[in-house]
């Protein structure tokens, strides 16, 4: 349907100028926003957990999945004190990242750090 744009006289400008103005304006926007970004949250984050680089490619991406995750075994192993696979609030307190976050890194709430919950996902074995 089409609208005619507004004329002099009409009151419409008026109504747009009320609606930007009141103090529910601020709100609807924002959650309007929250409502059109809800639908793209999901894939964004399927997205985000598939490109972590698959250790079998023949390919460029293959060579830098494999040596993130030699870099990712170097930094454990090298943070890992005692040596049984897993890491302690004492083991990280020197790396600020894994110090800050351990609560929320410690997926499973043992107190420890293992490989998985280290690297953030379950795709390269530490082995």
């Amino acid at each position: 349907m089409l609208r005619r744009p507004p004329q002099a006289g009409d009151n419409s400008r008026l109504r747009i100028k009320a609606i930007m103005n009141s103090p529910a304006h601020p709100l609807a926007a924002t959650l309007l926003a929250l409502a059109l970004a809800a639908p793209l949250a999901t894939p964004l984050t399927a997205a985000a957990q598939s490109r972590i680089p698959s250790l079998d490619r023949d390919d460029h991406l293959g060579e830098v999945g494999r040596a993130a995750r030699q870099k990712a075994i170097e930094r454990f192993d090298s943070a890992d004190a005692n040596k049984d696979g897993k890491l302690s609030r004492e083991e990280v307190n020197a790396r600020p990242y894994l110090n800050d976050n351990f609560d929320q890194l410690d997926k499973n709430r043992d107190g420890f750090l293992d490989w998985e919950e280290f690297i953030g996902h379950n795709r390269w074995k530490k082995e």
